[in-house]
Order: C-alpha cells, then structure tokens, then sequence
C-alpha cells in the first residue's frame, strides 16, 4: 500500500492559527489556548480540536471527509462530523518548510458563511513513509459489530444505526463514531503492529474520562474487508470484547 503520495501525507500538530472567523471576529490562537491534530492520507482527512482551559485540554470537535490535491492547493470536504460542520468545504494554499506545513485559506460552513485563515502552521508528528506493508492503512466504515461488555451483556449493531468511521496511517489511528445520529467518540492514537496484533500508543479523546484499560487488538483483511477483534481489560480485571466488520471506504 503506497501511503505518501502526496507530500502532506501524515500526522500534524498545530503550532498557532490566525484568521477571522464567520461572524468576523480575529483571532490568534496558539497551544496554550487551543490544540488541533490532524492527520492526511492521499484520499481523506481526520482532524480534531481541543480548546485549553486551566490547563485542562477540552475537547471541542472533529469532522472528516475526502480531501484532494492540486500543486500547491488542496481542498477538503466536511462529511463527518461530531457537530454541525457536515457539508463545510475548507480550501487552502500550503507550503512546507522543514517539518512544518505552513497554509492558508478559507472555511466555508454548510449555512455559505466563510472564515478566513490567514496563517495556520503545523509541525510533523511523524516522519513520512514512502511505502507501506501494512494492509490495515487506509480509510475504513464499519459494517457491524458484536460484543460483550464489562458487566456481560451482550449486543451487536449495524450500520447506519451506528457508524465508525477509521482512518489508519502507517503511524496512527484515528475514528469518529455514532450511535444512532448522535455523535459518540472520536480519538487520534499513534500504535505500533507486530504481526497482526497492535498496540495503542497514548491519544487524543473526545472523552474527559481517564482510560486506565490494557488492550489487546489483533487485524485481519481480506479483499476490501478489515476484520477487528479486541478485548479491554479493565483495572477490576473485567473484559469488554468485540468483533468487527469493515469495509474499505469507497469500497474499493
């Protein structure tokens, strides 16, 4: 699977942004206020944000969607989402110098007003693959899910009553799910893969809940299927167990 076809391919922290926003409002942010990660693979892009308060890290949306290329412009569309940025379409200019991507341009929300972004600079969090061996990169929709919770119940669903929505890079693993129309989760975690069993590296969540559970993940694909079966152990030693269906985005 050739993943960096495209220099902009990868993960990318947020250094600072300036611009003005729908309601012409400037703004200047940088870490200390607001944080944004967001990763990019030659057909789709996963970004999310949290805003800083206290020195807490609070999480304030993620959304998704195809992206193309055009020499130094790209353009993005907004087709998932955990707020009402559905339907946004963001395009920009990029130049990248060192490891930092350095772009601006214009937001356009689904209602026509536009923000615009005079300077929005990234650094790499990681060092472009060229290539990759690994079958499970690529952009992925769930299909259906059994599983068992910590306290034994038992349950499946399918899609579109819920929904997942992956995005796996040689380096990360990103996903923004929903129950029922309703925005459930979203995280952005680096892993590592031996054989077909992965580890999860540390993330950004949607969720404010502290995460102490171990997991064990094993992949399989065939064809344009990703098949997913993991289990978390809680610290009381309980187990949550799934088992997943995927199916390549695009179908292909």
């Amino acid at each position: 699977t050739i993943f960096a076809q495209h220099p902009l391919t990868g993960t990318w922290e947020m250094v600072s942004i300036k611009g003005t926003d729908a309601d012409g409002k400037a703004f200047d942010w940088n870490t200390a206020n607001f944080r944004m990660v967001k990763i990019i693979t030659p057909t789709h892009y996963m970004l999310m944000t949290h805003v800083v308060r206290n020195d807490s890290a609070i999480f304030n949306n993620a959304h998704a969607g195809p992206i193309q290329f055009a020499e130094n412009t790209y353009s993005q569309t907004c087709t998932v989402s955990s707020d009402a940025t559905i339907g946004a379409k963001f395009a920009f200019t990029w130049k990248v110098k060192g490891n930092q991507l350095i772009q601006s341009g214009t937001n356009t929300g689904a209602d026509g007003k536009k923000a615009v972004i005079d300077e929005l600079v990234y650094k790499r969090v990681d060092s472009p693959a060229a290539s990759s061996k690994n079958p499970i990169v690529g952009t992925w929709n769930q299909l259906s899910s059994e599983y068992t919770l910590f306290d034994g119940t038992k349950g499946s669903h399918v899609s579109p009553d819920v929904t997942r929505f992956d995005i796996l890079t040689p380096t990360h693993w990103a996903r923004i799910g929903h129950w029922k129309g309703k925005f459930e989760n979203a995280f952005i975690s680096s892993y590592s893969m031996l054989n077909e069993k992965v580890k999860l590296k540390g993330n950004n969540v949607s969720s404010s809940a502290p995460n102490n559970n171990e997991y064990d993940i094993t992949y399989r694909v065939n064809g344009n299927k990703l098949y997913v079966k993991g289990t978390a152990t809680n610290p009381e030693g309980k187990k949550l167990i799934w088992s997943d269906v995927f199916e390549k985005a695009g179908g292909k």
